[in-house]
């Protein structure tokens, strides 16, 4: 028989109870064949090693298709990287294009603005000039809001820039590692020669790659939009800008891309980011009373006009008030008191005049006369009189208005402190705009090295995967192999079982062969006997490769002795009886080798059981901690979903302190402009005051003038009771007396215009002083709002560096428990490896044994065979 026939004869031990024949001639075949194979050592160890090869190789096929799974993983990752840097490209894209209208709509704005600033400078009516004032306004809060959303845009594009950096970066660590694990493939195929395992593998890999593909188009689009983060701006977002709602808030307008609509002439349609005071706009809806100063305050210019000093008055530009100052009382001029007089007396006079030094007519007339100039002079008394009164009463006004402007001193000194307190605040609000860049530095420090910290757990979470497949691997081979013993020792356990029958029968045939000694039958019951004791001996080779083949040889030898001594029986029955007796020693010393090799088999399976038992304790126990570590990667990846969370609200939280922080400067922007206002509001009053200080000197000095005139009046008048002055000094006098009333009517018009404006300046210093006061409310609550923000941030803060310690020490805990699982794994499959070995040895020096002791049965048995020879020859 050629060897090529005998290999497929002989398996990896999977002989079973069926493949054993039934007849004597097949075992006579098979006995032949395994002497056969005993005759060729080599081969026996050249399927050895092609065993282990196979082994393996089926190792390395294995760990191939692994890698396979993970290139196709690493390829999945790579799509949707590529993917999401293509979203992020299209975002940018609509970004700049976004960045390029607001270039546009600013410029555009910037020229309106300085074509109304043109207008306004030129135009000389103060309706149109208000008018362009409140459309200058509304063009500069428009360009604000252009820039705030410029800036917005800027910031969005610096994330998304760096969003894509890092992933590029994943992208260049997928494709290292894809060209690692196909350079690992490509050695272990070049180490597997077989072509039906490579392309086993392949049709495994086209396998797991078409279905990867298709769970990837199945499953791209909620992935992308569960990555997506809900306050990314999407590609709807930054194509159609929509009206947002009122309810929204500032920061939401500054900082994503839904932005409020805009019209075709450059105002917004959505309210105003400011705090919506009644003294903001001249057209306010929510609170507009009727004749308040605040509806003119928008249209008034920094220098004094008579617009705002005396009101809308078109007639004329005086500022003498109309109806609402006359006096309480009626008041008639010397002049008009003398017509008065001279009509009542002129009525009987005849029209002819005469002069008044004609002696024979004109002397009733002189008396008259005299009369009516001493009524004059008690009228002028009285107008003295009164006019003392005024005097009196202007003194009085005097020091109202003297009181006034002290008063006016001590707001104008109330204002400078209230001035240096707000130059304090505001200095103290930069030192706090400067901690909160510090703070603000620190955060990102910390974000970065949170995302560095991101990196490592991503490598090291590529690293737990990786392991987590080669301890996979690991216990499936475990498990093989204990599936492997197990049916090894399902195998012997039948092999002992039918080597205890085998005795059993062989102890029956030698019963009867004791029984018929004398007869061919017994012979051929004998030769039975030794054909099934011959069975029972190649039960035990094929349980042992070695023994089967040395008991096989035994076999053979003895069959062919057995042959020589059946004819030997023919001869002689004395020899026969001898062949009885050794054949019983034989059998004898069979039974007690059977019985201690059972025994060393039923001790090796009692050790097999123990350790199988052990096995699946330690299988379990792997299971126990596989499935833990599981749970603590679950734990853990949720705990990097919660610190990815976290941060993206950290990062929220920042661009919301920057909102705040552009507002506090603009607030600050907006408290400089007022307070240069109230400055040069505060100039201008200090100027009118001077003016009116003057003016009441001026008055002053014409009142003594008036006094004095006065006085020269009543040295004239007694002059005249005395001298009997003419008609000329009367005239004079007359005229002295209309040039007074002239000037006590301009006095009087002075007067109504110094109350007037006295009235105007106490308005504006009550506007002004509750401006003050709203502001510096205001004020306060957004600096208790941003002292509220910054603790509730740095807790949070604090809140999210506790968290990140516990992860850490949470992902050290878990390496360490790997670590300790990877010993335990190393661990058993030394014990695994050095218990094989053991049973190695120990089968190899029980066959050894075995075949010494057959040898020397051997040696024995051609002994007596040579014995009997030497007999029969001299005999015959």
């Amino acid at each position: 028989m050629n060897p090529s026939s005998l290999r497929p004869a002989s398996p990896d031990l999977q002989t079973d109870k069926e493949e054993l024949p039934a007849s004597l001639e097949k075992l006579r075949q098979l006995i032949e064949d395994k002497i056969n194979i005993l005759q060729l050592p080599p081969i026996e160890d050249q399927q050895d090693s092609l065993r282990e090869e196979h082994t393996a190789a089926g190792g390395l096929w294995r760990f191939a298709a692994l890698s396979g799974e993970l290139s196709c993983h690493l390829q999945q990752l790579q799509k949707q990287t590529e993917q999401e840097l293509s979203n992020i490209q299209t975002q940018l894209c609509q970004i700049e294009g976004r960045q390029q209208q607001l270039t546009g709509e600013l410029s555009e704005l910037q020229k309106r603005k300085e074509q109304a600033e043109e207008e306004l400078k030129n135009s000389s009516c103060p309706h149109t000039s208000a008018f362009r004032l409140c459309a200058c306004r509304d063009l500069q809060t428009v360009i604000s809001e252009r820039l705030l959303q410029s800036e917005g845009l800027v910031f969005q594009k610096k994330a998304l820039s760096t969003l894509c950096n890092l992933l590029t970066q994943d992208l260049q660590k997928y494709q290292e590692e894809r060209q690692r694990l196909t350079r690992f493939t490509q050695r272990i195929l070049g180490k597997s020669h077989r072509p039906g395992g490579e392309e086993t593998l392949q049709q495994s890999r086209d396998g797991m790659q078409g279905k990867n593909e298709t769970e990837q188009e199945n499953n791209m689009e909620p992935e992308l939009d569960q990555n997506r983060h809900p306050d990314s701006p999407s590609e709807d977002d930054l194509s159609t800008p929509r009206a947002a709602s009122s309810s929204e808030s500032s920061k939401f307008h500054t900082y994503t891309n839904n932005e409020p609509g805009i019209n075709g002439v450059g105002f917004t349609d959505s309210p105003s980011r400011a705090f919506n005071s009644p003294y903001s706009s001249a057209t306010s809806l929510e609170f507009n009373p009727t004749n308040r100063m605040s509806e003119f305050k928008g249209r008034l210019s920094p220098s004094t006009s008579e617009l705002n000093l005396y009101s809308f008055n078109s007639r004329s530009t005086s500022p003498v008030g109309v109806a609402s100052f006359a006096s309480s009382r009626p008041r008639f001029s010397a002049y008009d008191t003398l017509m008065r007089r001279r009509a009542e007396v002129s009525s009987p006079v005849p029209s002819t005049h005469y002069s008044m030094r004609s002696a024979t007519l004109g002397a009733p007339n002189k008396r008259d006369y005299i009369e009516e100039l001493t009524k004059e002079l008690d009228a002028c008394q009285k107008r003295n009189q009164f006019l003392e009164a005024e005097s009196v009463q202007m003194e009085k006004e005097r020091n109202q208005i003297r009181l006034d402007i002290r008063n006016l001193l001590v707001s104008k000194e109330d204002l400078h402190r209230t001035n240096t307190q707000l130059t304090n605040e505001l200095k103290r609000l930069r030192e706090q705009m400067i901690d909160m860049e510090r703070e603000k530095q620190a955060v990102v420090e910390q974000c970065r090295s949170m995302e560095f910290e991101v990196k490592q757990a991503r490598e090291m979470m590529v690293e737990a995967n990786t392991q987590e497949y080669a301890f996979n691997y690991l216990q499936q081979s475990l498990q093989n192999k204990i599936q492997d013993a197990e049916e090894s020792l399902e195998k012997q356990t039948q092999r002992a079982q039918d080597l205890s029958d085998k005795l059993w029968l062989a102890e029956r045939q030698l019963e009867e062969l004791e029984i018929e000694k004398g007869t061919k039958d017994k012979k051929t019951s004998e030769l039975n006997a030794t054909v099934l004791r011959l069975e029972t001996e190649l039960g035990d080779a094929l349980q042992n490769y070695t023994q089967m083949s040395t008991e096989l040889s035994l076999q053979q030898k003895l069959r062919d002795d057995a042959q020589l001594r059946v004819e030997e029986l023919e001869e002689t029955v004395l020899d026969k009886d001898q062949e009885l007796q050794r054949l019983q020693s034989l059998v004898s010393k069979l039974q007690g080798e059977v019985s201690g090799k059972l025994i060393d088999k039923e001790r090796t399976l009692e050790e097999e059981i123990q350790l199988r038992e052990r096995l699946q304790l330690m299988c379990r126990q792997a299971e126990r901690t596989v499935e833990d570590l599981t749970m603590e990667l679950q734990s853990t990846n949720q705990a990097k979903e919660d610190l990815a969370k976290q941060l993206k609200q950290t990062q929220e939280k920042m661009i919301d302190l920057e909102s705040d922080l552009e507002e506090l400067q603009e607030s600050e922007h907006r408290w400089a402009a007022k307070h240069k206002r109230t400055i040069e509001q505060t100039e201008q009053l200090q100027q009118k005051l001077i003016q009116q200080k003057e003016m009441n000197e001026e008055l002053e000095a014409e009142k003594a003038s008036m006094e004095r005139q006065l006085r020269e009046l009543r040295l004239e008048v007694e002059d005249l009771h005395s001298s009997r002055v003419q008609e000329d000094v009367i005239s004079k006098a007359e005229i002295r007396a209309k040039e007074l009333e002239n000037a006590l009517r301009v006095e009087e018009r002075n007067k109504a215009s110094l109350s007037n404006t006295i009235n105007k300046l106490e308005r504006r210093i009550n506007e002004l002083t509750d401006q003050m006061e709203e502001e510096s409310r205001i004020a306060t609550e957004q600096k208790e709002l941003m002292t509220q923000r910054i603790r509730s941030l740095k807790r949070q803060l604090n809140e999210v560096e506790e968290e990140a310690s516990r992860k850490e020490v949470q992902y050290r805990h878990t390496q360490r428990e790997l670590a300790e699982e990877r010993e335990n794994t190393s661990r058993l499959e030394r014990q695994l490896l050095e218990q094989h070995l053991q049973n190695k040895r120990k089968e190899n020096l029980t066959i050894r044994q075995t075949l010494d002791n057959l040898r020397l049965d051997l040696d024995d048995e051609d002994e007596e065979d040579n014995a009997p020879e030497t007999n029969t020859v001299t005999k015959v």
